[in-house]
């Protein structure tokens, strides 16, 4: 069956065929009926709403003599035989998003991606169409195209596997251009606030992707918190049997769960292991001290109590963590510095104290021999 959709006014009187093929760009084989309405017609000046509404019906325009039946089983036999194999979704892999571009003002959305269907190398074009009801869209394929071989369930599933592709795509290209740590956090929060149901299909992806930028990047641009990570990690001395790292997880999440149970406005930026342990210098029984930094509105002193209500420990050694905010006390870049200043004083110091208690040993050690010698010569004039 051939739809024919085309726009005349109302009253706009019917000319020639020829001049509506030019200007409709409409096929020989519907123009061949309507000029058969036209030739019935009887007049010159026939008005176009009733001339269409004959070709709808197909009244007294020669459309419905049985030799036109027998030619249009002949033509949905030709059809038939030549249609090509149809195509569903899952015949369609290795999607890849190479080319997004978003119209808004246009009402519409076009998107490229590189595929394989069925294991042939091929290129889908998507186009997004907004309309005041809702929306649509079209996929097409260079090589052979697909549109008219998918049913619309398969196309609806297709354009579900297309949209997972978009989602990555796009934050996949973001990631690959971060620079700076602060970045990936900006882009971790925004992963964070969306709640896009495509998104979510590949969110895991997204965040292995995100976390390793993030180690790149700390790993070609030092900082202070990097920095200051490294030399903790060469003096640490581990915990039952964790490092400053895992330690450091194991905080973060203990925080995450007190934001969590009381309902806290706060947001995690860093944890870091502090004080003596983190240079190897503590005494027995010392503290394992953790600085946290935060954003919320919650004080200092408040996030403090909580954060202690239940004594934390790890491998049985107190964990003492202390919160800071920029608004405050500063921000993680800001603190540590001072840290690693007071930490390098108090290496100094306990230095110089086991200098002199070497030195004490020292001279005990060597007035404990001279003692022993003198009493061999006492023995030996006797």
């Amino acid at each position: 069956m051939v739809a024919l959709f085309f726009a005349i006014p109302a009253e706009q009187e019917c000319i020639s065929t020829h001049k509506v093929r030019a200007q409709f760009d409409i096929r020989d084989v519907i123009l061949r009926g309507l000029g058969m309405c036209l030739q019935q017609a009887n007049s010159v000046r026939v008005i176009t709403k009733a001339l269409l509404a004959n070709l709808r019906s197909n009244n007294d325009c020669g459309l419905n003599v049985p030799p036109m039946k027998g030619r249009m089983k002949d033509m949905n036999k030709e059809n038939n035989s030549t249609e090509k194999e149809m195509i569903v979704a899952e015949d369609i892999t290795d999607i890849k998003l190479t080319q997004a571009g978003y119209y808004w003002e246009m009402g519409f959305n076009e998107f490229d991606f590189t595929c394989k269907i069925k294991g042939v190398d091929d290129v889908l074009h998507m186009r997004e169409q907004r309309h005041d009801d809702g929306s649509s869209f079209v996929i097409r394929s260079e090589k052979d195209d697909i549109w008219e071989r998918i049913t619309r369930k398969e196309a609806c599933k297709l354009d579900d596997k297309l949209q997972e592709a978009i989602q990555y795509g796009n934050y996949h290209k973001r990631i690959v251009g971060l620079t700076t740590v602060d970045d990936c956090k900006d882009l971790e929060f925004e992963l964070m606030e969306n709640d896009n149901v495509y998104l979510n299909r590949v969110i895991r992806k997204l965040w292995s992707e995100l976390a390793a930028k993030q180690e790149e990047i700390a790993g070609t641009e030092p900082g202070v918190v990097t920095d200051f990570r490294r030399k903790t990690d060469k003096m640490f001395h581990r915990i039952d049997g964790m490092g400053a790292a895992e330690i450091e997880g194991i905080v973060s999440d203990y925080v995450q769960s007190k934001i969590d149970e009381n309902n806290l406005e706060a947001e995690i930026v860093g944890v870091v292991v502090s004080g003596s342990r983190c240079r190897g210098i503590e005494k027995v029984g010392s503290d394992l001290d953790v600085v946290l930094e935060y954003k919320g509105t919650i004080r200092e002193d408040t996030f403090f109590d909580i954060l202690h209500e239940d004594e934390m420990e790890i491998g049985g050694v107190k964990v003492d963590i202390n919160p800071i905010t920029e608004g405050k006390t500063g921000t993680l870049e800001e603190y540590l510095p001072g840290v690693e200043k007071y930490l390098e004083e108090k290496r100094q110091k306990t230095s110089v104290r086991e200098k002199l208690k070497e030195k004490k040993s020292d001279i005990y050690a060597q007035s404990e021999r001279t003692d022993k010698s003198s009493k061999r010569k006492t023995e030996n004039v006797r």
